[in-house]
């Protein structure tokens, strides 16, 4: 029998042996946990005064939009949890701890993993979904879960992990950090602070002062910008920026290994792979773009 025949008999004969190891030491997470078990909790809580809403989580999505006329706070909870049995995942899911509380303008929302027994952590998760008068303050940590905001205005902090974001119709201060998801935004005015690692980041019908951060994923842009200090900057991604043609922006583009290229009139150096040029001079406002192994485009919008 030959050396490769042979390679391939031991590195199954390896594999196995870590499978069987590591079912040994925990089967349950290798065989078991096929059953889930759903439980829901609803709460309404006053608003009083714009509401400052806190929502802790991991293993499962948190929504918050605002409703225009809503004068409360209206919370829906589920729990779910995995178990060998559907006996097991229901009695996990009625001992998970949750923290659905108002102290004043202040309301939490928490499902926290310290809280919880072993069992329960590590085959449970738990999604919110809450609508809002459509001013509110909120803050947002979870983990490995999609998170949605919409249709409000105020100040937004979200951050979450493994999990994309998705933001439509916010108007205010957005501080906004995922990794290994891409964010969405849509409709979205005032301040945007937007960072992700692994994903895309893809904006439309924006106006609004901009710091964009990614790696390993492309940006794209359409809208306008406010000030002087926005910036989009990837690495290993391109960048696609569209402007309505009346814009009035000093574009700072630069890449290490892709070219740049424009279909609208910019006045300046357009030469290379550095480019300093204007749209509509004077400018308004500024725009640095920044990435390494991708193209930068800019067109106008459709």
């Amino acid at each position: 029998m030959g050396h490769k025949a042979w390679a391939r008999i031991l590195a199954g004969v390896g594999a196995l042996a870590l499978v069987l190891g590591l079912a040994a030491c925990d089967p349950e997470d290798w065989f078991a946990a096929r059953f889930q078990a759903e439980r829901t909790e609803t709460k309404a809580f006053a608003a009083t005064g714009v509401p400052v809403l806190t929502v802790e989580s991991s293993n499962g999505s948190v929504s918050v939009r605002g409703v225009a006329g809503q004068a409360d706070v209206r919370v829906t909870a589920t729990v779910r949890s995995r178990g060998r049995s559907q006996t097991q995942a229901g009695e996990r899911a009625a001992a998970a701890i949750l923290r659905m509380e108002q102290q004043g303008g202040r309301i939490v929302l928490a499902y926290r993993g310290a809280e919880q027994t072993d069992d329960v952590r590590r085959f449970t998760g738990v999604a919110f979904e809450v609508t809002t008068p459509p001013m509110l303050e909120l803050t947002v940590a979870t983990s490995n879960g999609h998170v949605t905001a919409a249709a409000a205005q105020g100040r937004f902090r979200i951050d979450t992990s493994n999990g994309a974001l998705t933001l439509t119709d916010l108007v205010g201060q957005v501080d906004a950090r995922t990794s290994n998801g891409r964010i969405d935004v849509e409709r979205c005015q005032g301040v945007l602070d937007l960072t992700t690692s692994n994903g895309e980041v893809a904006m439309a019908a924006v106006n609004a002062a901009l710091d964009v951060d990614t790696s390993n994923g492309p940006i794209a842009f359409s809208g306008t910008v406010i000030g002087d200090a926005n910036r989009l900057a990837t690495s290993n991604g391109k960048i696609t920026v569209a402007f309505p043609a009346s814009a009035s922006v000093e574009l700072d583009a630069r890449t290490s290994a892709g070219a740049i290229s424009s279909s609208l009139p910019l006045v300046g150096d357009t030469q290379g792979k550095e480019w300093l040029a204007t749209l509509n001079p004077p400018a308004q406002a500024k725009l640095r773009l920044i990435t390494s192994n991708g193209a930068i485009v800019i067109s106008p919008s459709p």
